[in-house]
């Protein structure tokens, strides 16, 4: 397992953790529960499914390379860091969106970019991963016929 898929995996399990105590404190005080719902569904759909999936697909599609090194790995930690540093920053900010300050609308400005950056590195990572058995033939045949 790639050492990206082990941290987007266990990273993913922390705000499980987190979104159950969140659900749990919503339970037990109804008033709380208003101002922790935002938590509560970003840790839960953000936190913990979308990196689960990503962690689980970066290890279960074979990459480019079998390396684990940095370079051969840097749209995996790109993704890993702008998606939980953007996650990071709603759930700091989001209490906060109501209010006029000019940091506040960076910060969640800033937390949407970071989303956006994460899936479309994720994309770039995916897309030559998913490819037919075929064309990976093809391209082993047209490999072999250069070298």
């Amino acid at each position: 397992m790639p050492v990206t898929s082990r941290y987007f995996i266990k990273t993913g399990l922390l705000f499980f953790i987190l979104a159950m105590v969140l659900g749990v404190l919503s339970t037990l005080n109804p008033e709380l529960s208003i101002k922790l719902r935002p938590f509560f569904w970003h840790s839960l759909m953000v936190g913990w499914i979308t990196q689960i999936i990503i962690g689980v697909s970066l290890w279960m599609f074979p990459g480019r390379s079998r390396t684990e090194d940095y370079r051969s790995q840097f749209l995996s930690w790109l993704i890993y860091f702008s998606l939980n540093t953007g996650l990071l920053l709603r759930i700091i900010f989001e209490p906060f969106s109501n209010s006029p300050r000019l940091l506040v609308i960076s910060a969640l400005i800033v937390s949407a970019f970071l989303h956006i950056i994460a899936s479309f590195s994720y994309f770039l990572e995916m897309w030559p991963r998913v490819v037919s058995k075929e064309k990976q033939l093809k391209n082993r045949r047209l490999k072999k016929g250069s070298t």
